[in-house]
């Protein structure tokens, strides 16, 4: 979609009818505090309300599970009953514990679950916590932040038998190893709240919450970014934001019932100050991350948790975060929220379905069941905020992506940031987050050279036939792909990386032998130049491809001399333009099957052909929702002269005529 700043009246969603019919009818909207989008907290309300009816009618007979069609996950049918259960129980308590009551009927409904859910002799008992149902921890936090957040309504009112029972249940925390990664914290979150009911961990017990914290610590990078979990390669991701950022400000919230003495309570006395100021540094970085109309960048796993990406900066203003301001907090959630329900991302039966849009497998984990995608209910944190406070009582801003073009560098994640006030749209070079794991494929959601928020990556099995994004050697019908990222150079509006392409057949992965591609990408508004020095015996010809994007019917190909553009829905184009080593023409690759934001999309591709080795090969790509910004004065120009030491010394003029040198083929850098 086309992003803008403001939406006009028309493409408002209760105007287009695009509010779901079975919510319920829409509030009004209010154009004084929210000029921007017309969403109020009662918006917010709705939303919740219209979410947990419409799961509400899939319980089972003692609503322990709420069972949903679809493509089952690989944890089985109870794991995925529970699923349904917890994160709706979560959406629950932020409505109960935000307003004081809950839509009619369903606090007697969900207790009644819990107290099904956690009776080992009940015929719908939830998996135990255990190593066969690793996936039951990460569903028990759900479960213990909505009993901590409707402490009053539903925990003090339980019977004692049944509070043993839930906090049996919960300590299975205990039992299993957890997997390394932002998992850690289900078990901290978990461990506390029992605390917090006056049950006293063992000094075994307080030592493994001691460990995963101090695990957590290990995943800090700097610059208020948090990679999430171990491991070869980087994964830089949405994780950061709603679990890694998300869960030490409700812990904290917890930590504050806790006697001073209690060992949690001291660990959470000494992280405070670390985890606000952390948190207030990414969000520093993060409202750049999210294009004009609210749209998160489609970028790394579990994206079917759609405004959940809000998550971050709504408990930030819940801790009183100083960025973003008010204003333009709530505007980027709103306009998020409004977003995927502009998008159609809520079904005809009121639920969110496996995709981002519609429905689209593709992007789907093999984690993921029909319940999965009620994540979304962690950006409804935003109902604990006060009703009176400046997020809801301030007037909407715009985005920053939407005042102003920037572009800037993000150290950590190895990200190079561009953003054009025009259309709204945010571009991200990507040389550090490649999520790699040994023996296996890379994978199109981490691996690719640039991400946005208007644009999908092709995933699948088309993204070894047309990847977007991407530069690889060619040989028989195969396209190499990129191995683990290796930094190279970061600056103010470039970075840079070098990977060994590999060969994957059957699942089978492969190192190119003598192989290695170093790619430095310079940002100048809508345009990405991508400079790439090939190693290769062989001399096999290279392919580079741009943005893919997409829409309802074949995206239009226009081409003025060598350059080549697609035009997709709403007038977004991916332009490709061929600067270095490509005599030949370019092409526009049809997908099969589209991508998650149409079920027709397009790539831009070019071909280097056979070569002296080493070589120097340049291609322009660009995209813009407005077109008019894809005009070029000057096709860019890059020289390449050989060193010593095998290495290239390059220059570039970019579009607007601003040059730079880069030194390519320097002695490979050690992997971190």
């Amino acid at each position: 979609m086309t992003e803008s700043s403001r939406p006009s009246a028309e493409t408002l969603p209760t105007e287009r009818g695009i509010w779901p019919r079975n919510w319920g009818s829409a509030p009004s909207e209010d154009f004084g505090t929210s000029p921007l989008t017309g969403f109020t907290r009662e918006h917010w309300i709705a939303a919740a309300d219209g979410l947990l009816r419409s799961a509400s009618r899939h319980a089972t007979e003692s609503s322990a599970g709420i069972v949903l069609d679809g493509r089952p996950s690989w944890n089985g049918a109870a794991s995925d009953a529970l699923e349904g259960f917890a994160r709706t129980f979560l959406l629950l308590g932020w409505r109960l514990s935000g307003t004081g009551v809950a839509p009619p009927g369903l606090l007697d409904t969900y207790t009644r679950g819990l107290v099904a859910g956690t009776d080992a002799r009940h015929p719908e008992a939830w998996p135990r916590i255990s190593p066969d149902c690793k996936q039951a921890l990460v569903e028990s936090a759900s479960v213990a932040l909505a009993l901590h957040e409707t402490r009053p309504w539903i925990w003090n009112r339980l019977a004692p038998g049944h509070r043993h029972a839930v906090i049996d249940w919960l300590l299975g925390a205990f039992t299993l190893e957890v997997p390394d990664n932002n998992w850690h914290w289900f078990r901290v979150v978990v461990a506390t709240f029992v605390e917090t009911t006056g049950h006293r961990l063992s000094d075994d017990q307080y030592d493994v919450v001691a460990a995963d914290l101090a695990r957590i610590e290990g995943f800090y990078v700097g610059n208020g970014w948090y990679r999430d979990g171990a491991g070869e390669g980087d994964r830089f991701d949405h994780y950061a934001g709603w679990a890694m950022h998300f869960y030490p400000v409700l812990w904290h919230r917890m930590c504050a019932d806790l006697d001073a003495t209690s060992p949690t309570s001291r660990a959470s006395a000494g992280l405070r100050a670390v985890h606000r100021a952390r948190l207030i540094e990414f969000l520093e970085d993060y409202e750049h991350l999210v294009g004009g109309n609210g749209a998160p960048l489609f970028l790394g796993r579990s994206l079917i948790y759609r405004w959940a990406a809000a998550a971050a900066p709504l408990v930030g203003a819940l801790d009183g975060a100083p960025r973003p301001a008010p204003g333009v907090a709530r505007h980027l959630a709103s306009a998020m929220l409004r977003y995927f329900l502009q998008g159609g991302a809520i079904d005809a039966d009121g639920m969110p379905n496996l995709g981002w849009f519609g429905p689209y497998l593709p992007m789907v984990q093999g984690y993921s069941a029909p319940g999965s995608p009620f994540w979304l209910s962690k950006a409804f944190v935003c109902l604990l905020i006060d009703a009176g406070d400046p997020f809801w009582t301030a007037t909407e801003e715009p985005l920053p992506a939407a005042r102003e073009g920037r572009t800037s560098t993000l150290p950590a994640p190895g990200l190079v940031v561009s953003s054009t006030a025009e259309d709204g749209i945010v571009r991200v070079a990507n040389h550090g987050t490649d999520n790699h794991r040994a023996g296996l494929p890379d994978d199109a959601l981490y691996s690719r050279f640039a991400y946005s928020t208007a644009t999908a990556p092709v995933l699948g099995e088309m993204a070894a036939v047309v990847p977007d994004n991407h530069v690889g050697l060619v040989s028989a019908g195969r396209i190499s792909r990129r191995g683990r990222i290796h930094r190279t150079v970061i600056g103010d509006d470039l970075a840079g990386s070098w990977h060994v392409p590999t060969w994957v057949d059957d699942d089978v992965v492969v190192d190119v032998t003598g192989a290695r591609i170093e790619t430095v990408s310079i940002l100048e508004g809508p345009w990405e130049l991508r400079v790439h020095r090939v190693e290769d015996g062989e001399g096999l010809p290279v392919l580079d491809s741009g943005w893919a994007v997409a829409d309802d019917v074949p995206p239009r190909v226009e081409r003025e001399g060598r350059r080549l553009r697609v035009v997709g829905r709403d007038g977004v184009v991916s332009m490709l333009v061929p600067v270095r080593g490509q005599p030949g023409e370019p092409s526009a690759e049809h997908v099969a099957g589209g991508n998650a934001l149409g079920p027709f999309a397009c790539v831009p591709t070019v071909i280097a052909p056979r070569r002296a080795e080493p070589s120097v090969i340049a291609v322009l790509v660009g995209l813009s929702g407005a077109a008019k910004s894809l005009a070029l004065d000057r096709d860019p120009h890059v020289v390449a002269e050989p060193v010593t030491g095998s290495s290239h010394l390059v220059h570039v003029t970019m579009p607007s005529g601003a040059r730079r040198k880069l030194l390519l083929g320097a002695p490979p850098i050690a992997p971190s």
